[in-house]
């Protein structure tokens, strides 16, 4: 009787602790799920990139175009200089043009002050004079090194933003160089710093079409995959 007393206490036991386990995995699932979802009641983060608000960010195209393209990008980064320089007029040619696609930017700056440098300078110029914005944000990336420690190396400095706007024929260019200098762009960059925490972009170039992330966002093909599917 004593075995058989021990047997089902031994039993018991390995019921209870497998219950628990099972407990333990479900709400390590809920745990996981609640990270990649949008929150619901405090605002805090969302995956839902739909509902990116571009209210005010620079934009290339037409407003009425089917399709937005957003990018979440840094002038400091090597792989975003790749992006717009190679691949942006490729999509310009084939989709802006003729009505397809709008394309916006938001500032993500990742490379510390540098990074706040371009992003407070790009501000500037969109507030004051945002027909030079695109000339100006094209003369940024020209004259980031083409070497692999770009995002490193300690170039993009307040005289690379006056040559950049006196390339990009901006009329006050003393404006721009105090905006680099003194960050007079907080509420237009913060916004920015918010918008890419929000929605957890942990990398440069990010790029989302008609509210879906592009998984190989450097691939001129997937990148036009996505954009005729957002026009169907």
């Amino acid at each position: 009787m004593k075995n058989r007393g021990n047997m089902i206490f031994a039993m018991v036991l390995a019921l209870i602790t497998i219950a628990v386990i099972a407990l333990m995995v479900i709400f390590n699932q809920k745990d996981d799920q609640s990270d990649n979802t949008a929150s619901t009641t405090n605002g805090e983060t969302s995956t839902d990139y739909s509902k990116i608000d571009v209210k005010g960010q620079p934009m290339l195209g037409e407003e009425d175009a089917p399709v937005t393209l957003i990018e979440f990008g840094d002038y400091k980064c090597p792989a975003c200089k790749f992006f717009d320089m190679e691949i942006q007029p490729k999509l310009v040619e084939k989709y802006v043009d003729n009505g397809d696609l709008k394309m916006y930017f938001i500032n993500t700056p990742f490379h510390g002050n540098e990074s706040l440098i371009g992003s407070h300078a790009a501000e500037a110029v969109l507030k004051s004079e945002p027909t030079k914005y695109w000339d100006f944000h094209n003369a940024l990336f020209e004259a980031q090194p083409n070497t692999d420690t770009s995002s490193t190396d300690n170039w993009l400095t307040v005289d690379v933003v006056k040559k950049a706007a006196k390339q990009a024929d901006i009329k006050d260019v003393d404006q721009v160089v105090t905006a680099a200098e003194d960050k007079t762009e907080s509420a237009a960059v913060e916004k920015d710093i918010n918008l890419y925490q929000t929605y957890q972009v942990n990398e440069t170039p990010t790029i989302i079409i008609n509210g879906k992330k592009v998984s190989d966002q450097l691939n001129i093909k997937s990148l036009e995959q996505a954009i005729e599917d957002a026009k169907k």
